[in-house]
């Protein structure tokens, strides 16, 4: 592997230890949460989450906006909101944070999705998933332009295949294998996609994508991953019975949530985007997976500012980078959980 940049570096080290510390402190403070129904949903009271962590409770507005905080992060939450918020980075929720009595909750499912595998990853109970063989999607292609800005001459499916290319330039330097679904610009159906990402035994799965939106002021980088069984997506107003099903990807759950806060984390920092956060959404190129996997849209053709920025090399080569990066981070959260090999014995010394 190809030694990370400076500013990667402390970005991972700070991020790492964020994790690691959460873990060690959940491992030591093992409470009983008292988990109560709310309106048909399990919802666990945030004092018992900010005694779990260690963490310091406050209200940052008065019974709207609460903050926990300790030396290693700061969660916060506002009443009836479906998102959280984790040193500034959103997350979307299934349920809304609600206040019920005096005291404010967070159902049991986002606690169990968000907060436990970013902060307790070395008690997340599946094994810790190899980091070896890339799969790369550049999204649409061929028939499917995807996304297109006509003002300014250009399309999503040439900026997803160039930045894929260079990422896979860029991962292959650093030591990664990275299988291409495609290297040109050919008609591929997306469920197609994933199931070559099976057949490849891929390790990690990133699909590349660029957004767009009814209004040209918004823009910024989001995070999608998988949304978990009896959840609804972040574009759901509420749950429906399809929800109930458990999808093949859901066995990553965790390992996505860990992924897709490390990657987004790194793009938003590096590009200097706005942070638009992590999502969950029951796409076809995630529900089949069988390794940890995420779609990234790496900014807003429709946003002229945004848009001017993608069309050039230059910065589709930096969101490349910050991709790898993003990649990086989330290898120094696995390679942390790793138990680490035995030295072999050795012979003591004679004395003669």
């Amino acid at each position: 592997m190809t030694p990370v940049a400076p500013a990667t570096s402390l970005l991972a080290g700070r991020i790492s230890r964020l994790c690691w510390m959460a873990s060690l402190l959940a491992g030591t403070l093992v409470l009983r949460a008292a988990d109560v129904p709310i309106n048909g949903t399990t919802y666990r009271p945030l004092s018992d989450v900010a005694a779990q962590y260690g963490m310091k409770m406050s209200w940052e507005t008065p019974d709207k906006t609460l903050e926990l905080k300790n030396q290693y992060c700061t969660i916060e939450f506002t009443v009836s909101e479906r998102s959280l918020r984790l040193n500034s980075q959103p997350l979307a929720l299934g349920a809304p944070v609600l206040l019920h009595g005096n005291m404010l909750f967070l159902s049991k499912r986002d606690f169990d999705n968000n907060i436990f595998p970013l902060l307790s990853p070395g008690q997340i109970p599946s094994a810790v998933p190899a980091l070896h063989r890339i799969i790369i999607d550049p999204g649409h292609g061929g028939d499917d332009p995807g996304t297109q800005n006509r003002a300014i001459g250009t399309n999503e499916k040439t900026n997803t295949l160039d930045v894929g290319l260079r990422l896979a330039d860029e991962l292959r330097k650093r030591g990664y294998e990275v299988i291409m679904t495609r290297t040109k610009d050919v008609t591929f159906n997306r469920k197609e996609r994933p199931l070559m990402a099976n057949s490849d035994k891929g390790d990690l799965y990133l699909s590349i994508h660029f957004n767009e939106a009814p209004q040209d002021s918004v823009s910024g980088v989001e995070t999608w991953i998988l949304t978990p069984p009896w959840q609804p997506s972040s574009t759901q107003a509420k749950s429906s019975e399809t929800d109930k099903k458990v999808l093949p990807g859901d066995r990553f759950d965790y390992w996505n949530t860990v992924v897709g806060f490390s990657v987004e984390r790194a793009v938003t920092r590096e590009l200097g985007a706005v942070n638009r956060g992590i999502k969950r959404a029951r796409y076809d190129v995630l529900t089949p997976l069988n390794m940890p996997g995420l779609l990234v849209e790496c900014g807003f053709l429709s946003n002229p500012t945004e848009g001017a920025k993608i069309i050039t090399p230059d910065y589709r080569q930096k969101i490349a980078l910050a991709l790898a990066d993003g990649i990086d981070l989330y290898k120094t959260t696995l390679d942390r959980l790793r138990p680490r090999p035995l030295a072999p014995p050795t012979l003591p010394t004679q004395k003669k």
